[in-house]
């Protein structure tokens, strides 16, 4: 019987992220992961060819110029590297044309100006009040706890916050059609609600000034994602922790009201003095600690958890070249872009898409986002070859025949994926093309147990399941009613690569055991005079 100071359920980057700031500020802390290979969602496999490296789940890692755990942990000491470019998204259309979004806000603006001059500058006004002039206070409410409603508004009682508040009356859609005209310009914004999969639902508009907050911060994690997940475990080795892989967590143990370790499959006993943290999906971390610890509406929240229908399905390519876009001739930029966006001209056809996945159906319009990680680091592919993805949407349970169904249909619908992206880049021929393969719903769940139903977010974007109702108001401060239990996963403040529920987690478990924060605290959130 091992005995640490504390233990982590889920060696995902959110529990590594809570694990190494715990560990140095001098406890002695151990992380277990069921999975023979660490990383949860940021994961890289040879999935196509030996030397291909691609991005299994998380691609586009947001803010590592600038969010906390990257200069905290000092991550880059640590091997972790990344690249932001310059053009960070291209939206390509039908007839040839995009729009692109710069790092640098004129030149977006620029872009956007050759379908509507309104539309530009409503984008140079949005993205100097939030990714500019508010962007410290976006930050402030991602890097700490959930707030409760009344609370937000004191905070926000001021002209910027309640500009803020204004948007959370309105569904994604509607935001984006108040700020832009043009179907194409709106037709761009509905596919970035699709790709961070916000329900189309009330309440779901303040995703668009969080949207703007962080839109051009887009990094590529150099050498594959699978660096942050092992640059946190060096940082928790060095200072006197574990990382334990195959090592799959029965339940936890409580002992007088608290939780005092966990119970391996194998029967093996973990114990933590002082605190258990769990990063796994809200359901799992209630039924491993045991539902009779919590109360009947915590227990009623998380057996009826809503995944959402946005599935993760990911077309792979292999390449002897990048795709070349017919949309490069409209503006040559497009060949510089990271993320490449396709597959939708208007609101109309995202509706009918989303329909369509809503009803268990194959897309008949297949639309996302993806990108050719090698085009910007060349170490994802071997000398003379490339390495692509495109995620286009798609439903986990098939009316035909449900989620086994993917085992049948997956050859056929990567050869439709294929000619569909080919309609945007015609050079994606088969003397090109060295390999093609789906990752399919089914596969995303069967890889990572914490995806239920190829959810790749730990729970709809729904406003049942935002703020402090994610997963439930009286686990939203990361603490839960089982003492000493604590969650730290995207059940909690949502996906994403930002490290935000680990991050606010060991920030809680540190002042709760009355242990020095090593770190500096973002400031509270406080509305500025602006």
């Amino acid at each position: 019987m091992a005995q640490f100071d504390g233990v982590v359920i889920g060696a995902g980057h959110n529990g590594l992220v809570c694990a190494a700031y715990l560990a140095r500020a001098g406890l002695k802390v151990a992380v277990l992961d069921c999975e023979p290979e660490i990383g949860g969602g940021s994961s890289t496999k040879e999935f196509l060819l030996p030397g291909y490296q691609s991005n299994m789940h998380a691609n586009f890692f947001i803010g590592l110029d600038d969010f906390p755990i990257v200069k905290d942990l000092e991550l880059d000491k640590h091997g972790f590297k990344w690249l932001t470019p310059d053009v960070q998204h291209a939206t390509l259309f039908r007839d040839g044309t995009a729009i692109l979004l710069h790092r640098d806000a004129e030149k977006s603006a620029a872009s956007i100006s050759k379908f509507s001059q309104k539309d530009a500058e409503s984008y140079a006004y949005l993205h100097r009040r939030f990714a500019v002039e508010l962007a410290p206070l976006m930050r402030s409410f991602l890097f700490h706890p959930p707030l409760p409603p009344e609370e937000i508004a004191s905070r926000m009682d001021s002209d910027a916050g309640r500009e803020i508040l204004s948007f959370a009356k309105t569904s994604i859609f509607e935001a984006i059609e108040s700020h832009f005209e043009h179907p194409k310009m709106r037709a761009l914004f509905f596919l970035f609600s699709h790709a961070i999969t916000v329900e189309n639902a009330p309440g779901t508009g303040i995703f668009l000034p969080s949207l703007f907050s962080t839109h051009t911060t887009l990094g590529l994690p150099v050498g594959g994602a699978i660096q942050l997940p092992l640059a946190l475990e060096r940082i928790v080795i060095q200072n006197g922790g574990v990382v334990l892989r195959s090592s799959h967590v029965r339940e936890v143990i409580r002992e007088n009201g608290r939780a005092t370790g966990v119970l391996l499959e194998g029967g093996e006993k973990i114990m933590a003095t002082q605190f258990v943290a769990s990063s796994l999906n809200a359901p799992a971390s209630i039924k491993l600690a045991g539902e009779d610890a919590f109360p009947d509406e915590v227990n009623q929240k998380v057996r009826n958890w809503d995944w959402g229908f946005h599935s993760l399905s990911t077309l792979h390519l292999a390449l002897a070249e990048p795709p070349r876009y017919t949309a490069e001739n409209f503006d040559p930029d497009v060949g510089r872009a990271y993320n490449i966006i396709f597959g939708a001209d208007s609101g109309e056809e995202m509706a009918a898409n989303t329909e369509e996945r809503r009803n268990g159906l194959i897309p008949s319009q297949p639309m996302g986002n993806g990108s050719c990680n090698s085009q910007h680091d060349p170490s994802y592919a071997p000398d003379g070859g490339h390495v692509a993805f495109w995620w286009p949407g798609a439903p986990y349970e098939l009316k035909d025949g449900g989620p086994r169904k993917w085992d049948e249909i997956k050859e056929e619908y990567t050869e439709r994926l294929v000619d569909a992206w080919r309609g945007y880049a015609p050079n994606l021929t088969p003397d090109n093309v060295r390999a093609a393969k789906l990752y399919t719903p089914l596969d995303v769940e069967r890889g990572n147990k914490n995806m239920v139903r190829g959810g790749v977010r730990m729970g709809a974007y729904i406003p049942e399941q935002l703020g402090i109702n994610r997963p439930h108001p009286l686990l939203s401060g990361m603490r839960t009613p089982l003492e000493s239990f604590y969650l730290c996963s995207s059940s909690c403040q949502g996906g994403g690569l930002n490290g935000a529920p680990g991050y606010n987690a060991a920030g809680v478990i540190a002042e709760e055991l009355g242990v020095e924060k090593w770190w500096e605290p973002l400031p509270a959130p406080a509305t500025p005079a602006v």
